[in-house]
């Protein structure tokens, strides 16, 4: 007797189908998508500097080259897709530069993405043995149905102590999967796999921020290839992964609450994508552009300096006011008050002044220690608006 078909959850159903939809993303989409894309890959290319990076990505096999596999741009490697996805991945990260999506439990990245999109591109059209390879346009879409998927997810779902990767995994794995040739049901098993493995923890990035901040999403985007290619080769899924009674993620790790999203999956995410201006956490670019702007007229007075107000919204406080000792680079690039400090003593940011001899730098620390940070009202009502999504800072 044949085991009885479990019909998948409401969210993998709609998740699946609209990975499938033909008609999904619109030529001024696509244009948008462009442009974050080619964001990303700026964003790599630059952290092709990093030498913790780089020791990173580094295959674990040194020697180790895949004929026919994966390449990651800007170096000779050249792997499995889901190596691949995450050496490509991480250097699109590294430099805390790349595009932000908000939403009630904090954001992340949608375009960790597009390193996984385009190594499994890569691959698909190195081997298409004389058939239409993927084309950019195909790129370009897989990136849309991903940011969508992982920013419906964040928009009103509070992961609580979980980091953002979970969802994360789980667009990606949906979109790698139709890239492979994979159908309703290999989407929805795909994507279960990602939900079954569990979701890391938030710790990564708060209180104290650590490096593994810049490959938690490389990671996750990796996991999510091998998960397609395993799905594809017939792993079978757990279609009611959410729903399932006490080992089901709802009741094992959300307390029993369902996901919750006010919109269906079109292309709101990447239509409404915001981009960074200074390699720094996203709650802080106003707060740079304003230290930037003082910066000519208090340059030679930084000594005179009594104290510093920064207004700004409770998300900013929760996230990113930070006092006392910060422990590296991923620590301070995550600090509203070193980034300030940085923007009015030089006049701009570099990812550089992450680095330990800037940071030893006395004025820095002086300067930290002279900024009162308190919440305005107004900036955090118009954070929490939906139709306004500003991150204000004075």
């Amino acid at each position: 007797m044949c085991a009885r078909k479990i019909e998948p959850d409401e969210v993998l159903a709609e998740i699946a189908n609209y990975t499938l939809r033909e008609d999904a993303v619109g030529a001024e989409t696509r244009r948008v998508a462009h442009i974050a894309f080619m964001d990303f890959l700026g964003c790599a290319f630059a952290a092709l500097d990093e030498q913790d990076c780089l020791r990173l990505i580094r295959p674990l096999a040194p020697q180790m080259k895949v004929p026919g596999g994966a390449r990651v741009p800007g170096t000779a490697y050249e792997l499995d897709p889901a190596s691949a996805a995450f050496g490509f991945s991480s250097l699109g990260r590294w430099l805390d530069y790349n595009d932000s999506w908000f939403g009630k439990g904090g954001g992340g990245h949608p375009s960790d993405m597009f390193g996984a999109i385009l190594a499994m591109g890569d691959y698909l059209s190195r081997n298409s043995d004389g058939r239409r390879g993927v084309t950019m346009g195909d790129l370009l879409d897989a990136g849309t149905k991903a940011y969508e998927i992982l920013g419906l997810h964040l928009h009103v779902n509070d992961f609580g102590g979980f980091d953002f990767t979970g969802p994360l995994k789980a667009a990606c794995a949906a979109v790698t999967t139709r890239m492979l040739g994979g159908g309703f049901d290999e989407i929805v098993a795909a994507v279960s796999q990602g939900w079954v493995d569990g979701q890391p923890l938030r710790v990564v990035r708060s209180p104290r921020t650590g490096p593994r901040k810049n490959w938690a999403s490389a990671d996750a985007a990796s996991r999510a290839v091998w998960l397609a290619i395993k799905t594809m080769e017939g792993e079978t899924g757990y279609p009611d992964v959410l729903t399932t009674p006490v080992t089901g993620l709802y009741d094992a790790e959300r307390n029993g609450a369902s996901f919750e999203f006010e919109r269906g999956f079109d292309t709101f995410v990447m239509d409404t994508i915001q981009f960074k201006v200074y390699p720094a956490q996203f709650r802080t670019q106003t707060a740079l552009e304003a230290a930037i702007a003082l910066h000519p007229s208090i340059a030679d007075r930084i000594a005179d300096i009594d104290r510093i107000e920064i207004e700004t919204h409770a998300r900013t406080i929760h996230t990113v006011d930070k006092t006392g000792e910060l422990h590296g680079p991923a620590d301070r690039d995550h600090c509203l008050q070193y980034i300030v400090a940085i923007g009015l003593i030089f006049g701009e940011l570099q990812y550089r002044h992450y680095g330990d001899d800037i940071a030893a730098d006395p004025r820095v620390d002086a300067l930290r220690d002279r900024m009162l940070v308190r919440e305005s009202l107004d900036y955090t009502r118009g954070y929490e608006d939906k139709s306004i999504k500003t991150d204000a800072n004075a």
